[in-house]
C-alpha cells in the first residue's frame, strides 16, 4: 500500500500505470489467440485460469519511488535506499578500487574467483561467527542450493508450513526421502513430528542419518518470530545427544534489524554453535543485492560441489559485491541509524 502527498503541478498516482492497468490485466478477452499457434493459445488458457480468479500478476509503475510517497510497501526497511546512503557507500567502496573488473569472468569454481570476494564472505562470516561464507545471486538461489544440494540419501526435511517459496523449490530437488511439515511456529506439532519420524526411521534414530529442519527467524507475510530457541533445545532433547537434527535458518527478514549490529537472530540468541546453516539477504534491509550463505567449512564445500548454480553460472561479480560489502559495513553506523529513523 502506498499513499502520496498531492503536488501542485505534478501527477504522482497515475491510475493508467497503476490501479487501472492491474484491473485490466485481470479480465479474460475471449478469443483473443484463437488465430495463434497453439503453444500461444496454451499459454494464454493458463493466464486465464488466474484471470478467473483476480490473481494474475502483472508490471506496473512503482509510486513508491518517489519522494512524495509513504513507503509501505518495498524492502527498504532502513531507508538506506530512499535515502541515497547505501549509494553513497558503494561508490565509496568502488572508488578504492579504480581497476575492478565489471564481470566475474566465470564460475567460481573455474576461473571466476578473486580475492575481493573472498575477503568479503570471510569478513561477513567473521561477524557472524561463522566459519565460512558463500556469496550468491540471491537469497531465493541460497534457498534453493540449500535444499536442493545438502540432504543426503535418507534424511528427512522438517518444516515450518510457512517457509519461502525459494524452500519448496529447493526441498524439491533434494535427495532426501521424506518432506514433513509442522504447524507454524507451534513447539508442541514440531516436538510431535520429530518423535513421529524417529519411530519410523530407524537410520535416523540410529544417528547414521539426519533431519534438516528449516525455518526463518521472521515470517515476512505474518510478522512473526521463529521460537528458535525452543526448538533448538527440543531437538537436542530427542535426539538424545547424537547431533543428527541441524538446523538451516532463512534470515531473511531479520538480516540488519535483529541481533548484535543486525546480524540476525541467531546472534542474538547466540545459537550460532546450534545452527547448520544460516541464510542472509542484502536486497532488503540493507537496500541492495544478493544474498550469503553462512556454515562451516564442509557445508561450504558441499555447496561449492553439489549446488548446481555455483557450479554452472558466473561468479557474482565485483560491483555486486562491492554493494554487498558496503550493506554489511554501514550496520550498526550512526550514518545507518540516523538514515533508519529519518
Amino acid at each position: 500500500m502506498v499513499t502520496t502527498t498531492p503536488t501542485r503541478g505534478k501527477q504522482l498516482f497515475n491510475p493508467d500505470r497503476s490501479i487501472t492497468k492491474q484491473i485490466k490485466a485481470q479480465q479474460i478477452q475471449p478469443n483473443s489467440t484463437k488465430n495463434l499457434p497453439a503453444f500461444y493459445r496454451n499459454v494464454e488458457e493458463a493466464l486465464d485460469k488466474r484471470r478467473a480468479t483476480q490473481s494474475l500478476f502483472s508490471i506496473v509503475h512503482s509510486n513508491w519511488q518517489t519522494k512524495d510517497a509513504v513507503d509501505f510497501c518495498s524492502n527498504d526497511y532502513l531507508s538506506w535506499n530512499t535515502t541515497g546512503l547505501i549509494r553513497k557507500a558503494f561508490l565509496e567502496e568502488l572508488s578504492r578500487y579504480p581497476d575492478f573488473s565489471v564481470a566475474a569472468g566465470g564460475s567460481r569454481v573455474m576461473e571466476g574467483n578473486y580475492p575481493y570476494i573472498e575477503e568479503t564472505e570471510l569478513e561477513i562470516a567473521k561477524d557472524h561467527n561463522a566459519e565460512q561464507g558463500l556469496i550468491v545471486n540471491s537469497a531465493f538461489d541460497a534457498n534453493v542450493m540449500v535444499w536442493s544440494a545438502l540432504p543426503r540419501p535418507g534424511d528427512v526435511i522438517v518444516y515450518d508450513s510457512l517457509v519461502h517459496a525459494s524452500t519448496h523449490d529447493g526441498m524439491e530437488r533434494s535427495l532426501a526421502i521424506q518432506r514433513t511439515e509442522f504447524q507454524h511456529n507451534n513447539i508442541a506439532a514440531f516436538r510431535n513430528v520429530l518423535t513421529s519420524i524417529l519411530d519410523t526411521q530407524p537410520l535416523i534414530k540410529q544417528g547414521r542419518r539426519s533431519i534438516l529442519v528449516a525455518v526463518e527467524s521472521v515470517y515476512s507475510m505474518e510478522g512473526d518470530v521463529c521460537p528458535l530457541l525452543e526448538l533448538v533445545e527440543i531437538a537436542d532433547e530427542i535426539s538424545d545427544g547424537l547431533g543428527n537434527i541441524q538446523f538451516v535458518v532463512d534470515e531473511t527478514h531479520s538480516a540488519g534489524l535483529i541481533g548484535p549490529n543486525g546480524t540476525g537472530l541467531v546472534c542474538e540468541l547466540g545459537l550460532e554453535a546450534d545452527v547448520a546453516v544460516r541464510l542472509h539477504t542484502y536486497s532488503k534491509a540493507m537496500g541492495s543485492c544478493g544474498g550469503i550463505i553462512l556454515s562451516n567449512d564442509i557445508v561450504k564445500s558441499a555447496l561449492i560441489n553439489f549446488a548446481r548454480p555455483t557450479v554452472y553460472s558466473a561468479a557474482p561479480p565485483f560491483p555486486f559485491v562491492a554493494a554487498i560489502r558496503a550493506g554489511h559495513r554501514l550496520l550498526g553506523t550512526p550514518e545507518a541509524v540516523k538514515a533508519s529513523t529519518a
